[in-house]
This record gives C-alpha cells, structure tokens and sequence, in this order.
C-alpha cells in the first residue's frame, strides 16, 4: 500500500475551522496585548488567572493578580505606580491588560500605552487623543509635536543640521570641552538625519530614542566631540542635550511635562497610563521617574509600568522601591512562571482553541469551576458541535489537538523557553500552518521540528510510515505493557492518514486499528526489525537468524546504529553509576572531547588567534565530576546531569560516530542539538587555562605589579612597532595604523647597525621578538580589536594615556614567566614562556642603547638640512656642472640631488621628532635614540656627508656655506 499522505476533505476538517477567519485566529494569537485589552470579550474568555511575585523587604511572595489590582486606590494624593518586570513574554502585558480591564470598569480614564507605540507616537497621537476623547478637544501644544513629527519626516536634514549646531552651543556654555570641524559636524548632522527618520518610521528602533550609543561613540571618531568626558557620560550628554534642542526648537514638552499638564486637567478622578513596554522612554526614562516619584498632589496619575528589568532600571531607586509596589512575573534567571507548567499546560491552550467554537454556545465552561480550569459543558442542541459529532468530548475544544499534542508542546521547549508567549505562539504557529493548508496535519508542522519529543516509535515506522511516526509521537498514548502507542482514531481520519470504516483496511508497515485507535509499535517488535519484512513466514513471525525464505544473506545493519541502539538505553543508569559502564564514558569522553576541540579550533586560547595549548595526547581538557577523578589545572569538571537526556543521547551517538566511522561524524548535528551548552564547555575550559597560564596573580610580572596580559601583549607589540618603523614612533595612532598593514622585519636601516653593536643574543633576542610580530598583530587585534583589521583606536588611546610599554615590560619577572606552561604556544611552535623572556631582553638591550644617541647627528640634520629643498639644490649643482668645480665635491652634489625630496622630508621630520622625544619618559627616549641611529645609517644623510665644503663651517655642510662657493662660482 501507498505511505502517501491524503489530503483531508472539507467535510472531515472540524467546521468552526473551515469557517473561522483569518482575523479572528490572528487577534485570538496576537502579541500584542492591547488587542486583548481592547477586546474584552475575548480577554475574559482567554484569561488565565496571573500568580506573580512581589518583593517584600528583601522576600518574594506569590500574589494574585486580584492583589495587584487592589493596590489602586482612586483617592489616592500622590502619583502611584505598580511596576511589572520579567522577561519577554512572561505574561507582563497580560496582567496589564487585566488591571486595565478592571480599572476602566470601575470608571477610571486610562490611556493604554502598547508595545507598537514609540515615544513620538505617544507624545503626537497617543497622549493628544487621549485628551481629545477625554475633554473634547484639542490638547494644547498637541500641533507642536505633529509639526516636529511632519518635519522630520520631509526635512529631516535641516532638522538634524539644526540640532547638532545649537547642541555643540549649548554643550559649550554648558561648560563641556567640546571641539569640532565643518566636515566633522556634516557627517554629526548626516548621522542624527538617520536615526531622525528611523524615529518617525516607528518600528523597533523607535522604540528606544538614542542617538548615540556607546558602541557608535566608540567606533565613529567623527562623533567624539568631548575632550576629556568619559564615554559613558559623553553618550549621555549627547542624547539629553540632542533631545531638547529638538523639542525646544518646536516649542514641545518632555513626555512628564505632557503628563503634568493632562493630569491637572481630571478633577473628580485619577487617570491611568499603562506602559507595556517601559523601554519607549528610553532617554526620558529618569526624568519620568522623577515625575512618577514626586510629591506634588496636583496633576497626579497612577502608572501600570511594565518591562524587563534594564528598562525598567531607572524606577528603581530608594524612593521609588520605598513607595511603590514592584512584581516580577517569572522566576529570576528563567522564564519559568507560576500560572504555567506541565500540569496546568492544556488548561492555559484550551480556552485560546475553544474562543472560535465558542461563538455558536459549541464550547462552554463551567463558570462554577475554580479559577484557571475549565470543565467542559455538553454542546447545546442545534450547536455545530452537536450537529458534528466528530470528536470526543476530551479532545472537542482541543481539536485540532489533544492533551498529549498540548503538553508535549509545552515540555519540548526548552526550559528556558517555556514561557506563556512562546508555549501559545508555538500552538499558534502550527494551527496556523494547518488552518492554511500548507500541511496535512498538525504533526507535520515545522514549528515542532526545534521541540524536544522524548517519545520514540520503532524505526520501522520511521522508514515505512513516517507520517504515523509523527502523529503517535505528538498525539498517542504510550502502552508501555505492549510496546505500542494508541492514537485516537479521529486524527487519523481527520488528516487522511486512514479512512472512515471498521478499521480493518490495509495499513502501511506494521500500523494496527480498530474502530476507535490507531496503533503504532514504539520499538522494533519481532518481524518488523531492520532485518526482516512484515510478516516473516518461519511460524512464529520472529527473526530466527534465517533468510526467511529468501535464501539470501541477512541484510548489513549500521555499526552505529547497533551500537548506539545497545548502549542508550542504559544512559540513566550510567548518570546513577558510572562505574559499571566503560564503554558509555569512553564514548561521551571522546564525543565531547573532539567538539571542545572544534569548538576552540584546536584549543585556542583566544578566538581567532593562533595562541594555543598544546594539551596531552593522554588527556583529555576535562574529566566527569561523577567519576572519581579530579581535574588538572588545565582541565575542568563535567557534570552529566546538566545535559538533557536527548542531547547526552547526541554525544553519545556523536562519540560512536568518532570511534567507528570518524570521518563521516556529525559535528553539525551535535553542535545544532547542543552547542550552547558545549560553547560554555568550551568557553570555561579556555577561562580556565587563561586563568593559569596567562592572567593569574603571579603569571609575568613581579608582584604588586597592576598590569595583565593585554598589556603585556599591546607592550610588546609596540617594541615590535619600533623596531619595524624606528620613524614611525610609537604612539596609539600609529600603533593602530600599522596594525594589519604587512609583514615585520627589523628595519634595513637600524639592523645592521644593531647586529654590529649588540651582543649576539641581544641582537638575537630584538630579531625574534620581531619574527613573532604577525602572533603578537593577531592578539592585539583580539584583545583591542572593533574588526578582523582595525582596533578600538579608543581603547587603545586610553592604554597609552595610562601606560608606557617599557614601565609595563620593566616589570617582567623572569620567575613569573617561567609560571607559563610550556605547552602555552603558537601554533608555528613558539612558546609564550620563551617570547616573554625575549620581550624581557628586547626591553633590557633598547635600554642599554638609551646612551648611544645620536645627538650630534641628529643637530646636524635639524641645523643644516631642515629646510634645503632638493630641486633648488639641483639647479645650482647644474649651473655648478658647466666650470671647473672639482670631482671630489662634484660627484657627492650629484649623488645627494638624486634623493627624493620626500625622503629628505621624511629624515629631517624624525630628526625633529627625535630631538623633542629624547629628553622624556624612558620609552620615548629609547624611540628618539633608535631613531637617531637609522637617521646616521641613513641615504640621504650619507650622501650629505660625503660632500665635503672646505668654507670654514666644516665638512659636510651645505646650509649657507654651499650657497657661497656655488655663488662664487656661478658669478
């Protein structure tokens, strides 16, 4: 028979679904709350009862939502303000939506604040029509904000060009440092027109009004206008002061401002603002809460705010916490809830499917049964579910579903995922994709595919009736005394797996019926294994190791399919004791061994570096903290009841794959079933080793010393910066713009010089420091870096104004460095413990060459070269050319003319640079020193010496003593 899935016909689909619309399904469904607080009908029909916590000195304490709502008081002197924080989707926007409900009953004006509003829509239409409705006309002011919404929106330019020109005034007389260039304020201008635009658009960004963020800041050198402001304060400054120049410029208040004004207008009650989401106030979020906390007794609201906690961050101060009530909805670090869980998961879906059934009197509850259960009444006479009669009574309001389908939903999400909004949404999704048809049944939804199903069917389901195998898997009922899974046989019927009749029609594989259940085997029975077909013809129907009557060989199984089928089953007794199954560890050992491997790309110890550990090939980087071994210092402890059983199955199917068939494993797979928990697996190892090897207390420098790796790293790499660019000299700037521009090498001109002068392992010691400057290139850009070629040129700013790299190595200690395990390398072999001991002699022989300046070359340059320019020179040795001016001085002249005026310029400006840095900090004088050596190995200062002026001002001078014998001679 056919495994083809039919297609269910119209008379076996349930009819309120045929007839339901779109819309309804849509609201019924909708995230946003305020379709529920608009539509009360729906709302009481929907509501489940909210048991949130409050926090009382210092406790939780579950309350109700009944207790919530009796903290408003209308006759109340005060602000007053209930604030709802929890995680997304953790029923936040629901309590809102109750308190709102119960609130308008009792006759109090409330404007309802959704997660679609933006603080422009809230100030332009929201809070005006509002007052509209309220008073009856137009609230003053109300033109302001539409004029400054409709410029934005067809001028957005000079808007921004305005603001940012008046803010960098009034951060000016504000007392702010700030300082700014033409193109600098174009590309300000250009940069707030963007985020304007996006404002008045709405959409996500709206909802958060920041100009600036930090990271933007950072990055934007154009939009670093402070001098000496620290960046947190900088950012803040920028987005309060662009924010009201924007508003004064239109003559508009702040949101509390707004607030203050309508508030004054009620006389006979207290009006009411829901905030579903608090994080629309964004920049104006500490000034509301100052309004929200004041003691004024006029123009006073109450204020139902909700939001996660970083939003809600600035309600939470001592006066607010003191006078305030604040309830969290979900459990700290989790989105677990106290009105939703495994148990209560088919009561809190059944209402939302039974709503759509519920127009023709089809679904009722019985309203004498306790908050948050529905008892189902018998569908009246004439109903379309009495007319139907297709479904049984436990699965009527359900269908398309059932209990088992429900709570299996709600346990395959992830735990931290098994919140109210993603359990409906879920149900959503899949009902959706039935109700348009893209599929046949709700089992073959996609949305189910990402869920965790710990009910399995025998594999020859899977190959012979796949579509079975998803139906038993998310509808049956396990029979664990048979084997099987017993399915209601309605679903079948109603998504055309099987067809109406007394079940006795041919079924694929090994799928059984009755008149009233499908049955589905849940493990490979005798005569349906991998081995033989339906129904083997030696008597009894088992497998009995013969041909069955074939007379061929019995067909190969997977090696790892046998094996992973033998040893999973005993995984939970492996969890209880270890001991007693070796071959379970050895297979989870080298499953997460070979995926911490992959993940840290060959134990890395930085991303995308190539600093590695080289672990032991008789070691693994971690050890099981149920077994009794203890971890090394470069490894950590595992404990296998912080996997799921599902993903403790992936490594264990994983390290199978490794031992028998390694090059066709899965990594994807694994990393796809677990590879968040495996990342933080990784990530501690790494923390670890780091920890050990590279940021301990007594790891490379001497004690009391207040320095760490980074800086090590970025100390080393600007010594490496010198001797590649001695002219280059050091600085953030110049650090940052070498960073990623080509290979090192000890500069031509010092390095001859340096291998004549130094020892040889000084000599040796500056060559390797600098053969290693792609590695240390590679840190700096991990450890400063904003891109794969550029650094926080901030960050790096910032190290520099704090630290000289000499100060930082001068502290090496050649005890702490050899704290350094060897096997902290390179991936081309060089160990860290030996570049930190050649960064230790590089720093100690520059600094034995602080005495070897060249003073008197450098003057010489700076006196007699600073201003000769080539091509003059050029034309005076050309007229010089036509008499009798001896070779000796003649064929210098013409060498020195061949230079390059830029390479002239470029000497004379390191000779000036030079002489200015010598007489500093020790580093600086080490750069003035190495610079004034390649300045005497130089060409264009060899040439100059070489010319030889016998006038009195000695040899070698060109200044004015040149321009008198070429005079002589040309005159």
């Amino acid at each position: 028979m056919s495994n083809a899935v039919q297609p269910p016909s119209v008379d076996s689909l349930c009819p309120h679904l045929v007839d339901v619309d779109d819309r309804t399904l849509q609201q019924l469904f909708s995230k946003v709350a305020a379709v529920r607080s608009q539509n009360r009908e729906l709302f009481d029909f929907t509501h489940r009862r909210i048991d949130v916590y409050r926090r009382t000195a210092g406790q939780m304490e579950v309350v109700s939502e009944d207790d919530v709502y009796d903290e408003f008081e209308d006759g109340r002197m005060k602000n007053f303000a209930v604030v709802i924080e929890g995680e997304v989707g953790t029923g936040k926007s629901e309590l809102c939506a109750y308190l709102a409900h119960r609130l308008r009953d009792d006759g109090r004006p409330l404007l309802h604040v959704d997660k679609e509003d933006d603080l422009m829509s809230l100030l332009s239409e929201r809070i005006p029509e509002f007052y509209e409705d309220q008073f009856g006309e137009e609230m003053p002011g109300a033109a302001d904000f539409k004029q400054l919404r409709d410029d934005i929106a067809s001028i957005p330019q000079v808007v921004a060009t305005s603001a940012v020109s008046n803010t960098i005034l009034n951060l000016g007389q504000r007392g702010y440092d700030v300082s700014i260039t033409d193109d600098q304020a174009d590309d300000i201008a250009e940069f707030i027109r963007d985020k304007l635009q996006l404002l008045v658009e709405g959409g996500q960004y709206a909802t958060e009004v920041t100009f600036v963020t930090e990271p933007e800041y950072r990055q934007h050198e154009f939009l670093q206008i402070f001098s000496e402001t620290p960046v947190e304060e900088a950012v803040e400054t920028y987005n309060e002061e662009l924010w009201r120049v924007v508003r004064d410029r239109y003559d508009t208040a702040s949101l509390s401002d707004v607030l203050k004004r309508v508030g004054g207008e009620f006389t006979d009650t207290r009006p009411v603002i829901v905030f579903e989401d608090f994080s629309i106030t964004a920049m104006e979020a500490a000034k509301l809460s100052r309004f929200i906390e004041s003691d004024s007794t006029e123009n006073t609201w109450d204020f139902i705010v909700a939001g996660t906690r970083d939003s809600t961050g600035p309600l939470h101060t001592q006066t607010a916490e003191d006078r305030y009530e604040f309830y969290q909805t979900n459990e700290t670090n989790s989105q677990s809830v106290l009105f939703l869980d495994e148990e209560s998961a088919v009561d809190f879906a059944r209402p939302y499917l039974g709503y759509f059934k519920s127009f023709d009197d089809s679904v009722r509850y019985d309203p004498e049964t306790d908050p948050g259960t529905f008892d189902l009444l018998p569908a009246p006479e004439g109903s379309r579910c009495a007319n139907c009669g297709f479904c049984d009574e436990g699965f009527r309001d359900l269908f398309p579903f059932n209990e088992p389908f429900l709570r299996r939903v709600y346990l395959g999400l992830d735990e931290e995922r098994r919140s109210p909004r993603e359990y409906i949404m879920t149900v959503f999704d899949v009902l959706s994709d039935y109700y348009s048809g893209k599929i046949s049944a709700p089992s073959d939804a996609d949305a189910l595919k990402p869920l965790v199903n710990r009910i399995s069917v025998a594999d020859v389901v899977y190959e012979e009736a796949e579509a079975f195998s998803h139906l038993a898997r998310w509808y049956g009922r396990l029979d664990d005394a048979d084997d099987t899974i017993e399915i209601d046989r309605p679903f079948a019927e109603a998504f055309g797996l099987v067809g109406t009749g007394d079940g006795t029609a041919e079924l694929p594989g090994p799928i059984e019926a009755t008149t009233d259940t499908i049955v589905v085997p849940s493990s490979d029975v005798a005569g349906h294994g991998r081995t033989t077909g339906r129904g083997g013809d030696g008597g009894d129907g088992g497998d009995d190791g013969g041909d069955g009557g074939t007379g061929g060989s019995p067909t190969q199984t997977d090696p790892v399919d046998d094996e992973f089928d033998d040893k999973a089953p005993l995984l939970e007794s492996w969890l209880n004791a270890p001991g007693k199954f070796a071959e379970i560890t050895v297979y989870l050992k080298r499953g997460l061994e070979d995926a911490i491997e992959r993940l840290t790309d060959g134990h890395a110890l930085y991303e995308g570096t190539d600093l590695e550990y080289n672990l032991s090939s008789q070691k693994r980087p971690f050890v099981f903290s149920i077994t009794e071994e203890q971890p090394d210092e470069d490894q950590i402890s595992i404990d296998p009841a912080e996997f799921r059983l599902s993903d403790l199955r992936s490594v264990l199917r994983f390290g199978i794959e490794r031992e028998e068939t390694p090059r066709s494993a899965d990594y994807e797979g694994l990393l796809e079933a677990c590879g968040t928990q495996l990342t933080g697996y990784a990530r501690a190892w790494r923390t670890k080793v780091r920890q050990r090897n590279l940021e301990g207390e007594n790891i490379l420098y001497k004690k009391r010393a207040r320095h760490d790796f980074a800086d090590f790293v970025l100390a080393t790499y600007s010594y490496v910066v010198l001797l590649d660019s001695p002219w280059r000299f050091v600085t953030a700037e110049s650090v940052a713009d070498r960073f990623g521009d080509g290979e090192y090498a000890v500069d031509d001109g010092i390095d001859a010089w340096l291998q004549e002068n130094l020892d040889h392992e000084e000599y040796g010691a500056l060559c390797d420091i600098v053969d290693a400057g792609a590695e240390f290139e590679a840190m700096v850009g991990e450890l400063f870096g904003i891109s794969g070629s550029d650094l926080d040129r901030l960050r790096v700013r910032r190290w520099f104004d704090r630290h000289s790299p000499r100060a930082v190595l001068r502290l090496l200690g050649r005890g702490q460095i050899g704290n350094i395990s060897s096997r902290v390398r390179f991936s081309r072999g060089a160990k860290l413990r030996m570049l930190a001991n050649t960064a230790y002699d590089t720093r100690s022989a520059l600094d034995e060459l602080e005495h070897r300046y060249q003073r008197d070359v450098v003057d010489d340059v700076t006196e007699n070269l600073a201003d000769v320019q080539i091509e003059d020179v050029r034309d005076t040795v050309s007229k010089l050319d036509t008499y009798d001016v001896s070779p000796d001085l003649m064929e210098p002249l013409k060498q020195f003319v061949q230079l390059e005026q830029a390479a002239l310029d470029e000497m004379t400006a390191a000779a000036d640079t030079a002489s200015d840095v010598y007489g500093r900090e020790a580093f600086n004088a080490i750069q003035g020193t190495v610079a004034s050596i390649k300045i005497a190995n130089a060409t264009p200062y060899e040439r100059y010496q070489a010319i030889q002026l016998d006038t009195g001002d000695g040899p070698g001078s060109i200044g004015e003593a040149f321009t008198e014998v070429a005079t002589h001679y040309v005159e």
